[in-house]
């Protein structure tokens, strides 16, 4: 019975102690981890052993191989597979795939440092990581553009103050500084800003009304620069939005159905990864995003949190505060399911998002009216108990004893 051993550098072909044939690698670590997948073919291997009755073999990949190949093969025992790796140098020199023992660990050494430079390429080039990447630069964004629109308000508010408590849109008010100072302020760039005719009207009249100071040109080219970033700002960040809602439809189209794009991939960036995710519970889905207060009530025994960054969800968000906890569970049971077939590349089910809008429909109908709460007991009726409770224990007490001297 021949023995066929796959080794870092190459796969051999034992009889007994004596190599019979070695078959080296060309690029070790990707057809190593290629032959440990299953997917290497090994054509010239299946050649030579398509005569042999029956081979054993030390590693599940490389059984899997020579199985499709209609060769008979097994498993070796585990104790033939530890005294294998105890004399791995003596089997890489008997097999040619080096000379002596330094130049053994020469190649391992190699290998190795080749093996965990292909899985850092691999790992980087995750779909998950560039999601999470953008998602949290999505987020990065939206703080910028508020700090800066921020001081772009009060910055030329000083000149204009009434416009900040007409507009509210931050997209809307920095095309308007664009425009120059208020006394150049003109309808028609009311008008290309996207306000009505109503609100065009008052922001005229309220524009000639105006008490505010006036404005050096240094200053205003300055205010206008800020205001130029963000428009540009908000065109990146519209990109970005983008960008995030493809990537999710194709890599997690189930939980990008159950979550919504954005949702689903603030908690996929929070999970680490799609794998991480699909290996989680729904209650742990559930309170992503709201550890601190899982914990303290942990440590404090208060109530804990029935939502994390699930809460963003429409349907979660817009329920009444007692329903909102019973319908982040249903989400996040769905969003459990829809990241495991999502993992296996499954395919767009529709039948969760249809279970999951049933379940949110029977939470509805069934809790319309808040829950009444039980009123708490007054401190008479408490010290009432405790007295029940202290007569209990001395009568117990008493008791015991007197059984203790009957025995005596």
């Amino acid at each position: 019975m021949n023995s066929v051993i796959l080794t870092e550098l190459g796969i051999g072909v034992f009889d007994d102690q004596k190599c019979l044939k070695s078959f080296a690698f060309e690029k070790p670590a990707e057809d190593y981890v290629f032959v440990k997948k299953g997917k290497s073919r090994l054509s010239e291997l299946g050649k030579f052993l398509s005569n042999s009755i029956t081979v054993i073999v030390n590693d599940q990949g490389l059984l899997d191989i020579l199985k499709k190949k209609s060769i008979d093969a097994q498993m070796m025992n585990n104790e033939k597979i530890e005294v294998i790796q105890s004399s791995k140098p003596k089997i890489l020199i008997d097999s040619g795939f080096a000379i002596d023992e330094n130049d053994v660990m020469k190649k391992l050494r190699d290998f190795a440092l080749e093996l965990s430079s292909s899985k850092i390429s691999e790992v980087s080039s995750s779909p998950d990581l560039h999601i999470t990447q953008a998602i949290n630069t999505l987020d990065e964004t939206d703080k910028i553009i508020n700090s800066v629109s921020s001081r772009l308000r009060e910055w030329y508010g000083l000149h204009f103050p009434e416009l900040d408590n007409i507009i509210d849109s931050i997209n809307g008010y920095s095309q308007i500084v664009l425009s120059g100072k208020r006394e150049n302020i003109s309808k028609e760039d009311f008008e290309k800003a996207g306000f009505p005719e109503s609100k065009v009207e008052m922001l005229s009249l309220v524009r000639e009304k105006s008490r505010g100071g006036d404005m050096t040109e240094k200053n205003l080219a300055i205010v206008q620069t800020l205001a130029k970033q963000i428009l540009d700002l908000f065109d990146l960040r519209k990109t970005i939005e983008e960008h995030v809602n493809e990537q999710m439809k194709e890599e997690a189209p189930n939980l990008s159905a159950v979550l919504g794009t954005a949702v689903g991939a603030r908690i996929l960036a929070r999970a680490g990864s799609l794998n991480k995710l699909a290996t989680m519970p729904a209650s742990t889905i559930q309170v992503l995003g709201a550890e601190k207060a899982l914990f303290r009530a942990l440590k404090t025994g208060s109530n804990p949190p029935k939502h994390g960054i699930i809460f963003q969800h429409a349907i979660v968000h817009a329920a009444p505060r007692w329903q909102r906890g019973k319908i982040a569970r249903a989400v996040a049971a769905k969003a459990a399911i829809a990241a495991r077939v999502d993992v296996h590349k499954a395919g767009l089910n529709q039948t969760l998002l249809d279970k999951l809008n049933i379940r949110v429909k029977e939470i509805e109908e069934k809790f319309k009216a808040p829950p009444i709460k039980e009123s708490k007991p007054s401190q008479d009726q408490n010290r009432q108990r405790s007295d029940r409770y202290a007569k209990k224990n001395r009568s117990g007490r008493f008791k015991q004893r007197k059984r203790k001297n009957f025995g005596r």
